[in-house]
């Protein structure tokens, strides 16, 4: 029998060949062959640029992507080749070594800042070993893995990224981090965390290690408790506290951190939008509280002892058999939760005034960034795999393609704002503008391009360095996988 074309009479490259581009100038693809091989390498940025242009993790439809796509593997990979390329093509040696020569390859390794955060994937599949309950904080009730990134702070180029359990909290796993940072030769740089990462322990190690650190802590932290009471008035009344560049009050009090006597700076800010939002919030819940309460002194089957968690913001009235006879509320408590609305504190161990402290937060954004566009852009809220090896191979290939969409996504930034059009230069809506890039057989079946680029399509390709001879270029290798 005649043998099926491998591919189809129309191929589309545009989107393909930004993204090899991309990996060329990131020198990715030399880094995969240098560690994978030619062949594995290919196949790996193969599956890198399915994933980003058709937005997946799901690679059942990974042969009908490469029927109709610009690819560089010679063989044809189906969904199950692709799956035992995850169980048995990749070891975790592989990966490591990737990640620290990933690492060597970035320009800077001190004074930069790393944002570091984690998040979880719940999992029911029984042979990932690292699927254990823990505080999800997703899909509550189900095993979980912990996946946890640093990036940099300036640009939001992932650096290195750790998996590691279900039932181990993030804050026992930062030490860890800090290990990993020292390994791949970052000195003098400062770490920008979330609350959940604030602990004296963490704080002595970061110490310990030469590293600062900024990172926001709990208003009802004991820490801070008289500072806030402290900045209250003044935050709430003088005009010489206010950020014009953030739109809040801020202001900046020296202090220390439990036993320890060193020096920190305590950036303490009133938010008057977020404290009305907050507060119209608070009150809502507070009504719903009182519904419950209302529900338990009819029903009359409530003890004293299952009442603890409202006793700070109601009085609560028990008949002699200690069940909940009646409630009011505590005006007084309920008001003392109310003034904490709209504060936040921020910590850093180094000195810088409240407006410099919050400007570098809120760039942390980035690392938040991209556990959305994992768990959205490239679908990586479920792993789709059913063994720790796959997990492992999936996550390292979804690794090296949150790096190639980061670069991807910041280009396109400076797109949007030069031509002041933010919704036509999305990571989306510009793949899918280059996904319009064809080439087609002509009557000799050699592949040709039949169109040129439209004004989008330039402006998107110039941004990145690839011109029409590099499209050219990209239809001949078409011609010779064929």
């Amino acid at each position: 029998e005649e043998e099926p074309p491998r591919f189809f009479f129309s191929v589309q490259i545009g989107a393909p060949a930004l993204l090899f581009k991309i990996m060329d100038e990131l020198k990715l693809s030399e880094l995969l062959r240098s560690i994978h091989g030619e062949e594995d390498a290919d196949l790996i940025k193969d599956l890198v640029s399915y994933m980003i242009i058709r937005e997946t993790s799901t690679m059942q439809h990974y042969s009908d992507f490469a029927w109709s796509h610009l690819i560089n593997s010679k063989k044809k990979w189906d969904d199950s080749k692709i799956s035992d390329f995850f169980k048995n093509g990749i070891d975790f040696a592989q990966t490591e070594l990737f990640v620290s020569r990933w690492n060597e390859l970035q320009p800077e390794h001190s004074g930069i800042y790393v944002s570091y955060d984690s998040t979880n994937m719940n999992t029911k599949a029984e042979g990932i070993e690292m699927a254990e309950f823990g505080h999800a904080k997703d899909d509550s009730g189900i095993p979980q893995v912990n996946i946890s990134y640093a990036v940099n702070h300036a640009d939001a180029t992932p650096l290195f990224y750790e998996m590691y359990p279900g039932s181990i909290i993030d804050n026992t796993q930062c030490s860890h981090m800090v290990e990993k940072a020292k390994e791949y030769g970052y000195k003098n740089v400062g770490l920008i965390l979330d609350r959940g990462y604030f602990s004296i322990k963490n704080i002595h190690y970061f110490d310990a290690k030469g590293y600062d650190f900024l990172m926001m802590i709990k208003t009802n932290s004991f820490l801070v408790t008289e500072m806030l009471k402290e900045a209250h008035l003044p935050l709430l009344t003088k005009a010489r506290y206010y950020l014009p560049e953030h739109d809040v009050y801020g202001l900046t009090k020296k202090g220390t951190i439990g036993d320890d006597m060193t020096v920190r700076y305590f950036h303490i800010y009133y938010d008057n939008v977020r404290a009305s939002q907050e507060k119209n919030e608070y009150l809502k819940q507070l009504v719903k509280k009182e519904k419950h309460l209302q529900k338990k002194v009819d029903e009359k089957i409530r003890r004293k002892e299952d009442m603890v968690s409202y006793e700070k913001l109601f009085k609560l009235k028990y008949d002699n058999n200690g069940y909940l006879e009646s409630y009011k509320r505590n005006e007084d408590g309920i008001q003392k939760e109310i003034d904490k609305l709209g504060f936040f504190v921020i910590v850093t161990s180094k000195e810088m005034t409240a407006s410099e402290a919050l400007d570098i937060y809120r760039k942390r954004d980035s690392v938040e960034k991209i556990f959305r566009m994992l768990k959205t852009g490239l679908e990586y809220d479920t792993f789709r795999v059913h063994s720790q090896d796959s997990l492992e191979s999936k996550t390292y290939v979804m690794f090296i393609a949150s790096i190639v969409r980061n670069y991807l996504f910041q280009g396109l930034k400076k797109i949007s704002k030069k031509e002041k059009d933010k919704k036509s230069y999305t990571v989306p809506a510009s793949i899918s503008e280059l996904e319009k890039i064809t080439i087609v057989k002509n009557s000799k079946d050699v592949y040709i391009r039949r169109y040129g680029l439209t004004k989008k399509q330039r402006s998107i390709l110039t941004q990145f360095g690839v011109s029409e001879s590099y499209l050219n270029k990209m239809a001949d290798r078409m011609n010779l996988i064929v």
